[in-house]
């Protein structure tokens, strides 16, 4: 394999929207009859692995000819330091008694198949071997690809009305010929209203049932924090993306339902609209919380427009135009109308990886899936203005080329003559996953005055630490709030902010409106609730907020030595630098036992070592920027 010459034909590709090449497939005849070694496991069941490295390769994948697996038997993927493992994978895994699997990073790959019996596991042939040699970001070990720094997060605070149909968005990958690539798409719903996972995206990513076979679909892969446009982080991939949702969310498989485009044809986008149906030949497990994209057949014009793709195969991207779309044929503005054009984008783009990906309609609905243009980012990290054409769903939703069923067929099985479809979850069971414990809860300031006090936390998702919660339930009471009785009995804010993506930080400032008096003492606790009314575990500040209006300090008193030190608090009415020195009964000073800035609102405890000292009258001596005094003590020891 020539990867130089792969690489050059890329980079002349690289100002077209396309489907992103990043690997080679690498034939083979591979069996746990004839390769590999075999042992027993203690328990008595048998161990196959195989090892398979493909020399200078940035990732590798398998996909097997044939993949009969006996009913008790299990399969697993891993790198070669094992800190990506994929599986496990069972019988009922095989798509058309194929199976492909997803990426692990570098060039060494080992497959482990457990089974009760060896001489029972013939059925399974690795037929393929996919040779990355361009990186799609599977972490930090690996080259990094890069999409352009004018992309947009779906992070970002801009995408916050998307958040249902940013969990419909997947990327995917697949062979044709023996180039290897990468696409987008999105899962959509059907009249019948049944959860199954169709998804569409671009024929001239997908033609052929092989190809749908060979897909291997990656979900909620996206970052968890908002990269500013035109930095240079923004055109990278963070280390750390894999502890979000990442590659570890994956479906193997999908079987071609509809199909109408031209590139099966004619190798060119013409005359169609670009459209390929598939169904995911996997069972999407309910922890993935996704998304079926409503859609619209209407074929009016969008009058605004946005899409949600996997540019290069980073992680999901936004973009968004606020400018009327125009039909035209796909490239020309004066003829045909299988197409929408998108004359450039306000903010964030489009590039190879994205095709395939869903258009959306002002009312959140998909009207069409990326074909092509030449949108990009410039040097600079901002959007080139280049257009972008979309295959438009009303243009070919009567229609179909592959095996006479029409798109209507697939996505409005009842036969209602819907123009319209609302979105839907994936899933029907009950959710009862709740999201994960709010981190990071704490005042960040206090206003003694006003009064008013200002909370930081970091966003918890939906389900765990995935995607966004659906409210935040703060709370306040005089007593510390500790058990979910405490909580319910205690003072609500009236209007929290809506949750973040997970990951994000996030603030609320409680006011006297909220009912904040002057003069108490506070406590804090927050929660977080899905759409199921799943509670998140109580968090709370470590400390309480006294809401003093005038500086207050612990008056003196017996200091006793039984233990190792003593303590007195005061609280200040606003932030300044405070000392308390120690002072015997004849003025000399003893210690120092604070000196630094004291923020106002806050318990400050100071310790006095009484062990250390004389049985004895002292003196504590405060000074602030705007007070002194000074309170006596007794130590007693």
């Amino acid at each position: 394999m020539d990867a130089a010459a792969l690489r050059a034909e890329d980079r002349a590709a690289s100002d077209r929207v396309g489907p992103y090449r990043y690997g080679q497939t690498l034939e083979a005849n591979l069996s746990p009859s004839r390769h590999g070694t075999w042992e027993q496991l203690p328990s008595g069941r048998w161990l196959w692995r195989l090892r398979i490295e493909s020399q200078d390769a940035v990732s590798l994948s398998v996909g097997f000819s044939t993949f009969q697996l006996p009913p008790d038997a299990t399969l697993f993927l891993h790198g070669a330091d094992a800190s990506a493992v994929h599986g496990p994978y069972t019988a009922a895994d095989a798509t058309e008694g194929q199976h492909w699997t997803p990426l692990v990073r570098g060039d060494e790959l080992v497959l482990e198949l457990e089974t009760a019996n060896r001489e029972r596991a013939t059925g399974l042939t690795v037929g393929h071997v996919v040779h990355g040699y361009r990186a799609l970001p599977t972490g930090s070990q690996t080259p990094r690809s890069k999409s352009g720094a004018c992309n947009l997060d779906v992070a970002c605070e801009e995408a916050d009305p998307w958040r249902d149909q940013v969990r419909a968005v997947g990327g995917y990958t697949l062979r044709r010929g023996q180039d290897n690539l990468f696409c987008s798409g999105s899962l959509v719903n059907n009249t019948a209203r049944d959860a199954r996972p169709l998804f569409l995206t671009a024929e001239h990513c997908v033609q052929s049932p092989d190809q749908a076979n060979s897909m291997v679909f990656y979900w909620n892969f996206q970052t968890a924090d908002c990269r500013s446009l035109g930095s240079d982080e923004n055109d990278t991939f963070p280390d750390d993306s894999l502890a979000v949702g990442g590659w570890d969310q994956t479906s193997s498989g999908a079987v071609l339902r509809a199909r109408f485009g031209s590139i099966h044809e004619e190798g060119i986008i013409s005359g169609k609209p670009d459209l390929t149906l598939v169904e995911v030949d996997d069972d999407i497990p309910d922890s993935y919380n996704l998304y079926l994209n409503g859609w619209s057949r209407e074929g009016e014009a969008t009058s605004e427009s946005v899409t949600i793709h996997h540019p290069r195969g980073h992680g999901k991207r936004i973009s968004f135009d606020n400018d009327p779309s125009s039909i035209t044929g796909f490239g020309r503005s004066d003829q045909g109308g299988t197409h929408l054009r998108i004359g450039d984008w306000e903010l964030g783009t489009t590039e190879g990886g994205s095709s395939g990906g869903p258009l959306y309609d002002a009312d959140q609905k998909v009207v069409g899936v990326l074909s092509g243009g030449f949108a990009g980012c410039t040097g600079d990290g901002t959007d080139n203005d280049q257009p972008d054409w979309y295959g438009r769903l009303a243009a070919g939703f009567e229609s179909g080329d592959y095996n006479g069923t029409t798109v209507a067929d697939v996505l409005d099985p009842r036969n209602t003559n819907a123009e319209t479809l609302d979105g839907r979850p994936l899933s029907d069971s009950p959710d009862t996953t709740p999201p994960a414990s709010v981190r990071d809860f704490q005042i960040r300031d206090v206003d003694t005055q006003a009064p008013s006090v200002s909370l930081r936390w970091t966003a918890t998702g939906d389900d765990g630490r995935t995607g966004s919660a659906q409210r935040y339930l703060l709370r306040y009471d005089t007593t510390r709030i500790e058990s979910a009785a405490d909580f319910e009995q205690a003072r609500s804010v009236s209007a929290p902010p809506l949750p973040a993506p997970a990951g994000r930080t996030e603030t609320a400032t409680v006011t006297s409106s909220d009912g904040l008096e002057a003069g108490r003492t506070y406590y804090f606790a927050l929660v977080a609730e899905d759409d199921a009314e799943n509670r998140s575990p109580l968090a709370s500040p470590d400390r309480a907020v006294a809401l003093v209006r005038e500086i207050q300090i612990d008056e003196g008193g017996v200091a006793s030595g039984a233990g190792s030190s003593s303590q007195t608090r005061f609280v200040l009415n606003n932030t300044q630098e405070v000392r308390v020195t120690l002072y015997d009964l004849l003025g000399r000073r003893v210690r120092v036992l604070l000196d630094e800035e004291v923020p106002e609102g806050f318990r400050q405890n100071v310790r006095i070592p009484t062990r250390s000292l004389s049985s004895g009258p002292y003196f504590l001596r405060f000074v602030g920027e705007q007070f002194a005094t000074t309170r006596k003590i007794v130590v007693v020891n």
